[in-house]
């Protein structure tokens, strides 16, 4: 009777202990894979917010795309919306990045840019980009002549400007190194 009592003992024991490995495993695994979801969420949130904002939504710029010293607070204006305030709350880096990765994306959006065209999706990334760094693509150096252009008709202007600019490798990459030299600012 007690060999059988101390073969049942020990065979708990090793199940206790089993059970005890098998709870830590599955704990750990529970860990990392709540983790992973966590930085898929995270990542997929820039672009399915993204993708909600530009494409779903839509709105008006109303020449809000530009950084100017006085910002106009229109709550039906595209950036003045608490969702574009989220969308840009994002990590610096990781916006940065997305926005970069659309410049050659050449899809209309559901944005207009009053008085003239919807947004393409690369050009609502520059506009993003301009609101997220505080800087317009046309401020920096490399682009100055763009500034004080006079706009002449309906494609004579920044917008047009813009997308010829993103149309061109040379100056797509060059605008992207812009921005990313901002991040470090």
């Amino acid at each position: 009777m007690l060999l059988i009592l101390t073969l049942i003992s020990c065979k708990n024991q090793s199940n206790s202990a089993l059970d005890i490995t098998t709870y830590e495993l599955k704990t750990e695994i529970a860990h990392i894979e709540k983790t992973e979801l966590n930085q898929i969420q995270q990542t997929d949130s820039i672009a399915e917010l993204w993708n909600i904002l530009v494409f779903e939504k839509g709105g008006c710029l109303g020449g809000e795309q530009y950084v100017k010293e006085v910002k106009r607070e229109i709550p039906t204006l595209v950036f003045s919306e608490k969702e574009w305030g989220n969308f840009s709350n994002n990590d610096k880096r990781k916006l940065t990045n997305f926005l970069i990765e659309k410049l050659a994306d050449t899809t209309k959006t559901n944005i207009h840019t009053c008085p003239f065209f919807r947004a393409t999706n690369g050009e609502m990334a520059v506009y993003s980009l301009q609101y997220i760094h505080n800087k317009n693509w046309f401020d920096f150096t490399e682009f100055i002549e763009y500034k004080n252009k006079e706009t002449k008709s309906l494609i004579e202007q920044k917008q047009i400007w813009l997308q010829n600019i993103l149309q061109n490798e040379t100056d797509r990459i060059k605008l992207a190194v812009l921005f990313k030299k901002e991040m470090k600012k």
